[in-house]
């Protein structure tokens, strides 16, 4: 397939036509239920060699999602935790800047939480381990890296362990002034070369649209060395916020997320004639899920237009679309002073 192509997927707005949601509860309820919120803040430590590592946890979303970094050296690691509606599990997904996608599952474990991750790198090679966190004191985390076999059982020992300290929040950083800090080579293709490739950078920045006296918002931006791209979608008062990132092994641009409502998104993107489109699945707050096709197309540099279109039992889209929104390029945020 034409990795041209399969990139401008990656334009298409997901989250723009949404319907109301019920009161359910989030992860936010599950986190303070089971006395976890010590987690949340940002963590620093100290190697043996001198080498700063830093966690940060951050309340997203209403609390529907935390966010969750990681920067050791010049390793650097975005991902988003969102409750699942099937077996009210927290769920950690994320991407990393040498290509790497990491997903997991957090849980409790005595006193403290372990979140069991997998890791799939560009080239397709599975690896698997436990992070396990202890809270010593309100102010001070321990956290042990450990290996795990095929059969899901953790070595004895960690193969490290760290005390963390609480910091204060760091300023934040603009987004798009991170993605160009490193432009380093790669053996394998990531997100950032399809851009180039295709000639789509002109997508990433921040979009407005209205229809039927409805405002819309949307913003791309690169993150992670342009390994991936970050989503923030506003319709009124609701908001979605997810990750884009293309796999190498399996040769897809991917993105999920989640919503205020509740719900997580997941789509993989493909092109569809001279347009672009992306197969959509949102699973709502109850487990049940709905599918749609976006189909996007661009208008010139500076707006596109989005389309949105049920999907039939055979998996075949309407001929008419049920909603769609001209997008205009707007001015950059202004960077906090």
């Amino acid at each position: 397939m034409n990795l041209r192509r399969v990139f401008s997927t990656v334009v298409i707005v997901l989250a723009g036509f949404v319907t109301p949601g019920m009161a359910q509860e989030t992860l936010g309820d599950l986190v303070a239920s089971g006395g976890y919120d010590w987690i949340i803040g940002r963590w620093v430590a100290s190697t043996e060699d001198g080498q700063k590592v830093e966690f940060d946890f951050a309340w997203a979303l209403d609390r529907h999602m935390v966010l969750n970094n990681l920067q050791m050296g010049d390793f650097k690691y975005q991902g988003i935790i969102t409750l699942s509606p099937i077996g009210q599990e927290a769920v950690d997904q994320g991407v990393d800047n040498r290509g790497g996608f990491w997903k997991g599952v957090w849980s409790p474990e005595g006193d403290g939480l372990v979140r069991r991750v997998e890791h799939t790198s560009p080239e397709g090679q599975v690896r698997k381990g436990d992070i396990v966190v202890d809270k010593a004191d309100a102010d001070t985390i321990t956290i042990a890296i450990y290996p795990t076999d095929s059969s899901g059982n953790r070595s004895s020992e960690p193969m490290t362990k760290l005390t963390y300290k609480r910091q204060p929040q760091a300023k934040a950083v603009p987004v798009s002034a991170a993605a160009e800090a490193s432009d380093r080579a790669t053996d394998y293709q990531k997100l950032g070369d399809l851009v180039a490739e295709g000639g789509y950078t002109w997508l990433i920045g921040r979009w407005a649209g209205n229809e039927n006296n409805q405002n819309y918002e949307l913003e791309y931006q690169p993150i992670l060395d342009k390994h991936a791209a970050s989503v923030d979608m506003k319709i009124g008062d609701f908001r979605y916020a997810g990750l884009i990132t293309y796999a190498p092994s399996r040769r897809e641009v991917v993105e999920f997320g989640a919503d205020t409502r509740g719900r997580t998104w997941k789509m993989v993107w493909a092109p569809d004639g001279s347009d672009l489109a992306t197969k959509t699945e949102v699973t709502q707050a109850d487990g049940t899920t709905q599918k749609f096709q976006h189909v996007f197309a661009k208008i010139d540099n500076d707006s596109f237009q989005g389309k949105l279109y049920t999907l039939t039992a055979d998996g075949s889209r309407g001929s008419e679309p049920v909603e769609q929104v001209t997008f205009k390029r707007q001015k950059p945020a202004e960077k906090a002073k």
